[in-house]
């Protein structure tokens, strides 16, 4: 039988991190190899192990009411990737999906609990600023260290609360798929040109991290150019386009928007091969075969949901559920 006292040193609980960062810093704690805890605490895991097994045990050992560690950690709350109506699941990180997100949490919000070592969170795609401390914790980021203040970059700290707003505006399902592919378009266009103000170097000049060094040149570009994924996602997750493209036949509008947006200033596809007349095409094929499908379950595989959904009953329309808007499709 596992103990039912506490160990000997306890840890403060950390909103939404991993269970496997909660072991190793209450291992850490109690001066202990991380792969020696649940051994020693008598708790078997495995793959299959499902994560309310270790509910009990774990608050125990770790000194801390089961539901106090239970909101905590969302893989507790998250056991199968369905709507739940335990209270505090609803919008929290789905840890079950098999593309979560983890990354260290904003190093400054770590010491301001009390915690000195690093803390692994699941995490949202729009999580990429912290906007009380500053840092950047989004893409690119490794280690706690890695994370850069960007007061020096208020477009990108601007870009941080129009994400939020987008979600808001959109709903989340859509604002995640448009900002993974916003990300990989723009890019790719950037990559195509050259930086004729050597906006890269002068960042770096102006950019450090933890230990006082500038960031590598894929994290600079990322930082740098985040408001114009964002717009572009925006422009992507809206259905405004996708209506005049179906009633127009072509892409003029959405292409005229990068521009007008300050997205790309002078932005002409010259082919097919263009990233963005290549995802046009494959969205428009994903929405017709998701809509011609059978089974609504299609649905949720090609579009996950990023957090835990709220309940809802049979019949009840879905807030985050659209359907293609092309005739004969039905659209919400």
């Amino acid at each position: 039988m596992p103990p039912r006292l506490p160990l000997p040193r306890t840890i403060p609980l950390f909103h939404n991190e991993t269970l496997d960062s909660f072991l190793h810093r209450l291992a850490a704690a109690n001066h202990l190899p991380a792969d020696q805890l649940l051994p020693l605490l008598k708790i078997r895991r495995t793959k299959k192990t499902p994560a309310n097994m270790l509910l009990e045990p774990l608050a125990a050992a770790a000194g801390v009411r089961q539901r106090a560690l239970e909101l905590a950690l969302p893989e507790f709350l998250d056991t199968d990737a369905v709507a739940t109506d335990k209270p505090g699941a609803i919008g929290r990180p789905r840890s079950a999906l098999h593309t979560a997100i983890q990354r260290p949490a904003c190093r400054r919000c770590t010491h301001a609990a009390g915690i000195t070592m690093t803390v692994t969170c699941w995490t949202t795609h729009d999580r990429n600023v912290c906007l009380r401390h500053r840092l950047w914790i989004g893409d690119g980021i490794a280690n706690a260290d890695e994370q850069v203040d960007v007061s020096r970059l208020p477009d990108t700290l601007r870009a941080q609360r129009h994400h939020r707003n987008l979600v808001a505006r959109h709903g989340r399902r859509w604002v995640r798929s448009a900002y993974l592919n916003a990300h990989k378009i723009y890019f790719n266009w950037l990559q195509q040109s050259a930086d004729p103000f050597d906006l890269r170097d002068t960042a770096r000049r102006i950019l450090t991290d933890g230990t006082g060094n500038p960031p590598s040149p894929d994290l600079t570009l990322t930082m740098v150019f985040h408001p114009q994924v964002v717009a572009l996602s925006g422009l992507l997750a809206g259905r405004e386009w996708e209506h005049r493209a179906v009633s127009t036949g072509h892409v003029s509008w959405l292409v005229e928007q990068i521009t007008v947006r300050g997205i790309l200033l002078g932005y002409v596809p010259q082919d097919r091969k263009d990233p963005l007349v290549q995802w046009v095409e494959r969205h428009f094929s994903t929405h017709k075969f998701v809509a011609f499908h059978p089974s609504r379950m299609i649905y949720d595989a090609f579009f996950p949901r990023e957090t835990i959904p709220p309940p809802h009953q049979p019949g009840d329309a879905d807030p985050e559920r659209r359907w293609n808007p092309f005739p004969p499709y039905s659209s919400c």
